[in-house]
């Protein structure tokens, strides 16, 4: 089974958006034929681009929401029910349902809903580009950050979903990743959370990559956008002022 962390952010300007993130590095990887959904695919994981004004949820322009993409949502139902997040009264497959777009799981975490979609082989509507997350998708890896006061629930989550501890834990940062191109997330102590537009998990667009920082800010300043290199001892990494007036952030690798 395949899984991809797939950050989406609802926005009023998909077509600035998948310019800025194209000049930094992802591949257009989907397109809705109609217009208003674009994802987009990186070393590690995808970002998706959604319509703010054709949310059903009433996102708000400029925010982000975790999300994930999985081939196997039966399989996947199964693994987070036998990790305690399914219901005792329904078996594993009843997490499966449908929507107009195709098939998705909903976990619930406190008062918050996390969705993941399910992989479609049916593109009516919509074009494929066959660009896939690898090495073949550029140099950014998506790791999108997450600002919480509490990291056990989400961690306890993403486990569940397959996500492994990168480095040491601390109770300000935590990452954990998936295997192979799967992708990344960051659980950061809540402070910085002015930088996120409220909403259900919502989150900073982040990304990290082997390509120098200064070439970082060379591609986003060839999108029209404003940078600024912020160097700690904590690993050096750039802002970028996107169209939806969000702060990207692109970290250097280890």
């Amino acid at each position: 089974m395949n899984l991809f962390v797939q950050p989406i952010r609802f926005t009023d300007d998909i077509d600035a958006m998948t310019r800025l993130l194209t000049t930094l590095g992802l591949r257009v990887a989907l397109t809705a034929d109609k217009g208003g959904w674009v994802v987009l695919a990186g070393r590690a994981g995808t970002v998706a681009l959604h319509s703010a004004a054709d949310a059903a949820t009433g996102a708000r322009p400029g925010h982000t929401s975790l999300c994930f993409e999985a081939s196997d949502l039966p399989a996947l139902a199964r693994r987070l029910t036998a990790g305690g997040f399914g219901d005792d009264g329904h078996p594993a497959g009843s997490m499966v349902y449908d929507e107009a777009y195709g098939r998705a799981i909903t976990v619930t975490l406190g008062d918050e809903d996390l969705t993941i979609n399910g992989t479609s082989d049916d593109l009516y509507g919509y074009t494929s580009t066959g660009v896939t997350p690898g090495p073949d998708a550029g140099d950014l890896r998506v790791t999108p950050i997450r600002f919480i006061d509490d990291q056990a629930p989400d961690r306890r989550l993403l486990e569940a979903l397959g996500f492994a501890l990168v480095g040491e834990a601390n109770e300000h940062f935590t990452q954990l990743t998936l295997p192979g191109a799967g992708g990344s997330v960051g659980l950061h102590l809540a402070g910085d959370e002015s930088r996120v537009i409220p909403g259900p998990f919502a989150v900073q667009l982040s990304f990290e990559t082997a390509t120098p920082l200064p070439e970082i800010m060379q591609r986003a300043a060839a999108a029209d956008a404003t940078t600024a290199l912020h160097e700690s001892e904590f690993g050096d990494h750039v802002t970028i002022t996107d169209p939806d007036g969000q702060q990207i952030q692109v970290h250097a690798r280890a």
